[in-house]
C-alpha cells in the first residue's frame, strides 16, 4: 500500500470518527436538554380564558370534582374534566380508567376498550383497568377477551378493593366461562353482567 494512499485511509477514518463523535454529543445534549425540560413543573392555564397556572392540587380538585360527577350520573361532565386533566397530565392511569368508564356509561364501548388499554400500557398492574376492559369486551361480544381480562383483574385485585366487585367480577367469569363452554343459546337477560367500578 502507498504512503499516499495510507495517509486518505488515516485521514478519511478520522473524519469518520469525529462525525460519529460529534453526533454522540448531540444525541447526548439534546437528551439532556429535552430531560430538563421534561422534569419541568406543569404551568399550564386552568383555562383558555385564565393565567393562573395550574398545579398538582388543582389538579387534585379537578379529579375529585370528575368523580363526583360519575358519581351523580353526570357523565358528559364528567368526560369534559378528565378530558381536562389529559390536556394536562396524560400519564396518570387513574384518570385514562376513569375516562373509559364515562366512556362506557355512555355507551362508546371502542373509546372506553382504548382509555383501558393505555392505563394498562401505563401501569400494567392497574386492576380496575382490566375489570373495564373485561366489561367492554364482553359488550362488543369477545367473551374470550373478556374472560382473560377479568381473570387478571381479579389476580390483581387487592385486600383494598370493594368486595361486592370482586364478587360481581367472579360471577360474569363464571357466567362467561360457561358461555364459552356450552353451544350458544338463548340469553339470559341480566345474568353475568359486572357492574361498572366508581
Amino acid at each position: 500500500m502507498s504512503a499516499r494512499r495510507s495517509r486518505r485511509l488515516r485521514h478519511a477514518s478520522r473524519r469518520y470518527l469525529m462525525a460519529i463523535l460529534l453526533l454522540l454529543g448531540l444525541v447526548a445534549t439534546s437528551g439532556w436538554l429535552l430531560s430538563l425540560w421534561m422534569t419541568q413543573p406543569a404551568n399550564v392555564p386552568l383555562s383558555h380564558n385564565s393565567e393562573t397556572p395550574i398545579g398538582r392540587q388543582d389538579l387534585d380538585q379537578l379529579f375529585e370534582l370528575a368523580v363526583r360527577h360519575m358519581r351523580s350520573g353526570e357523565y358528559q361532565a364528567a368526560m369534559k374534566l378528565w378530558h381536562q386533566i389529559l390536556l394536562l397530565d396524560s400519564g396518570i392511569a387513574e384518570v385514562n380508567v376513569n375516562m373509559g368508564f364515562t366512556l362506557y356509561e355512555l355507551g362508546n364501548f371502542p373509546a372506553a376498550r382504548d382509555f383501558f388499554v393505555s392505563a394498562m400500557e401505563q401501569n400494567p398492574f392497574q386492576a380496575n383497568a382490566y375489570y373495564g376492559l373485561a366489561l367492554v369486551s364482553e359488550k362488543s361480544g369477545d367473551l374470550g377477551v373478556a374472560v382473560g381480562a377479568m381473570r387478571s383483574y381479579i389476580h390483581l385485585a387487592g385486600p383494598a378493593e370493594d368486595e361486592r366487585f370482586i364478587r360481581h367480577a367472579r360471577s360474569a367469569l363464571w357466567e362467561w366461562e360457561s358461555q364459552l363452554s356450552s353451544p350458544p343459546t338463548g340469553e339470559t337477560p341480566g345474568r353475568g353482567q359486572a357492574q361498572p367500578l366508581e
